[in-house]
């Protein structure tokens, strides 16, 4: 979980009622290995694998250690080495735990194809600590080709009432088990995505079993254009009932999480509000009907004075009072901060919170709150967002791996006397695919001996394409900026030399009026001229720069997505040197597009004229959608590779 979602499954403790019972604690399920060991010889289908992953089980379990729930986690699985590559990728062994203190038992062996048996010596096991996870490392010793190994281990882990296990690896797993035990009080609710099977709940004596079993699930392949973390098989779990409560009410909603957040976000001392309202009149914003202005301010104010980090400890970082006088905050400090200046402004808004496209998100009907970290404010009468977190994104921006996730808004509601919220699900909206473009505008010509190609060019990006150039030349060092402006020359020239360059509308305030970020440059290109006898060749094509081909031997698994929907416009007029014609102009002519009820839906085309000894060549490709559905991939791959042909085309001219 991350920063805010800390803070809110801690008070669940607090309010959720999870009594233990005054027993004597049961036992955890032990893992055992499997008599004497032998070699399994997977399927002759597999044999181009290089590993193969005979079966893995996890499971949790919680159970009652005196007056507290405790949980435990135990991961046991066993892979079949087929070659070097499965050898490389499994002779080191990474386990996370949480310390050294809670770890109930580590086993490993190695299953030589004789039959010898090569155990683990646990004086081997070293620590590595990383991003504030610990973990367990050590070497499997003897590792050859059809051998096997075969570990296990066992931990305490902090007890969460929301779980996930993704169990697609780049391996063929052929057997996978995932269990939830519980006391039978507690019912867990169980989830697979991505095609899983349904689980099954089983009560035996005084345990509760949520068991998901799935078998041949196959070894994922990291696609082009996929988001692959989110198209992995998974399996989610979530405490939804406990039967010692007084009443069946679901645990857990969504509604409880609205609430729970509101309470967080939205509520303030007096003192704060006497702060904020000085900081509001200090900075002259009003709402004078123009919203969007003021929102604009806002952000602007903030991101450009309030120092924002995830990992500030400090209490304080969430005083409104603490936060405007020290300019520093917490996540959860400055969501508050917005919260009470829109507040004080009478601006209409709404805390939203939602998943990633990338990887995790929120499902309407199965309420994991592992799946919404990322935070969001929502302007109804706009029907626009910013993301108060991200220093990079500016209103309307926000990250866009989020957008088309469902984000679980925090509704404001009275009940009584009492300001609470309740859940309104709904997606999250981005920008209009004309609103993000990577454009070029360039004029190119010959120079005099006809070696090299003068480009006189235009970078314009604008959106979400001007994201990381604005943000690297706001917030990166000189040497930073030096050689991200060498790689953008480059882009298209494959030179260095430069005659002019010149960035216009770097300013991160561009983005209210959505102007281009924009690079004016002028480059010598002897690297897009060839001569070939009394032909010269000018690779006009590299002009629009390099581009992605689509090309795989396995059948594509993953539909395809483009991050943002965008298009991308490039005019490119070339002079044709005295005395010379171009043979193949006709070249630049390219035309692939996809409707989608007659709605153009993607496309590259390229066209050209010719007005004397002037080619003027337009080139579009766009993609209106962020996602496109598997069944689309031929066509998909079509338009990819279109560009990736024209940016091939090289000119033939020729002596009249």
């Amino acid at each position: 979980m991350l920063h805010w979602n800390k803070q809110v499954i801690a008070a669940c403790f607090l309010v959720c009622s999870v009594p233990v019972l005054a027993q004597t604690a049961p036992a955890i399920e032990q893992e055992q290995w499997n008599g004497q060991p032998t070699i399994q010889t997977p399927d002759a289908r597999y044999s181009s694998e290089s590993a193969v992953i005979l079966f893995e089980k996890r499971r949790i379990e919680y159970i009652d250690e005196k007056t507290d729930l405790a949980s435990y986690k135990t991961f046991h699985t066993r892979i079949h080495i087929n070659d070097d590559k499965g050898i490389e990728s499994f002779n080191k062994i990474y386990l996370p735990v949480n310390n050294n203190a809670d770890i109930v038992d580590i086993r490993a062996r190695t299953i030589l194809p004789g039959g010898k048996v090569i155990d683990l010596d646990k004086k081997n096991i070293k620590d590595m600590q990383e991003d504030d996870q610990l973990y367990k490392i050590f070497a499997m010793e003897g590792l050859v080709k059809d051998c096997e190994i075969e570990y296990y281990y066992t931990y305490k882990a902090n007890v969460s009432f929301f779980g996930r296990d993704v169990i697609q690896r780049h391996f063929p797993v052929l057997d996978e088990k995932v269990e939830v035990v519980s006391p039978a009080r507690l019912i867990f609710e169980a989830k697979g995505y991505n095609e899983v099977n349904a689980p099954v709940d089983t009560v035996l004596g005084t345990k509760r079993f949520i068991t998901v079993h799935q078998q041949n699930i196959p070894g994922a392949v990291d696609e082009k254009y996929a988001t692959l973390t989110a198209n992995l098989k998974r399996v989610e779990y979530k405490l939804s009932y406990n039967k010692s409560n007084q009443t069946d009410s679901r645990l857990f909603t969504w509604n409880e999480l609205a609430k729970r957040a509101y309470s967080i976000y939205a509520t303030y001392t007096d003192k704060e509000l006497k702060k904020v309202d000085g900081l509001i009149s200090s900075n002259g914003w009003k709402n004078t009907g123009n919203e969007a202005a003021v929102v604009i301010a806002v952000e602007h104010y903030l991101k450009t004075n309030i120092s924002t980090r995830e990992d500030i400890a400090d209490d304080n970082a969430e005083n409104l009072e603490w936060i405007i006088k020290n300019k520093i905050a917490s996540y959860r400090g400055i969501v508050r901060l917005y919260g009470a200046i829109f507040k004080e402004l009478a601006v209409n808004y709404e805390f939203v919170m939602c998943g990633s496209r990338d990887d995790f998100s929120v499902d309407r009907s199965f309420e994991n709150w592992n799946n919404c970290d990322n935070q969001l404010i929502y302007f109804a009468k706009l029907n626009k967002y910013i993301a108060p977190t991200l220093l990079q994104m500016r209103y309307p921006l926000i990250d866009p791996s989020w957008v088309g996730t469902n984000g679980i808004h925090c509704k404001g509601t009275v009940i009584g006397n009492f300001a609470t919220a309740v859940a309104f699900i709904r997606p999250v909206a981005g920008e209009d695919y004309t609103r993000s473009g990577n454009n070029i505008e360039a004029k190119i010509r010959l120079n005099k001996t006809l070696d090299t190609l003068v480009v006189n060019s235009r970078q314009l990006y604008s959106g979400y394409s001007a994201v990381y150039y604005r943000t690297s030349f706001n917030f990166t060092s000189e040497e930073k900026q030096r050689l991200l402006l060498k790689e953008l020359v480059k882009f298209g020239t494959s030179s260095e030399q430069v005659v002019s360059s010149k960035i216009e509308n770097k300013e991160m305030e561009s983005y209210q009026d959505n102007k281009p970020f924009i690079l004016d440059m002028v480059v010598n290109a002897s690297e897009l001229v060839e001569k070939a006898g009394n032909k010269i060749l000018v690779k006009i094509g590299e002009i629009i720069g390099p581009q992605v081909e689509m090309y795989q031997e396995k059948p594509r698994q993953y539909g395809m997505d483009v991050n943002y929907p965008h298009v991308l416009d490039r005019t490119i007029e070339f002079t044709i040197p005295d005395g010379y014609k171009v043979k193949n102009a006709d070249d630049l002519k390219m035309s692939k597009v996809y409707k989608d009820n007659d709605e153009l839906a993607m496309g590259f085309e390229s066209t050209y004229t010719q007005e004397g000894n002037v080619i003027k060549v337009h080139v579009v490709e766009q993609y209106r959608k962020i996602q496109y559905p598997l069944a689309w991939y031929e066509d998909f791959k079509k338009i990819i590779n279109a560009a990736a042909d024209f940016n091939k085309v090289t000119l033939v001219l020729e002596a009249k």
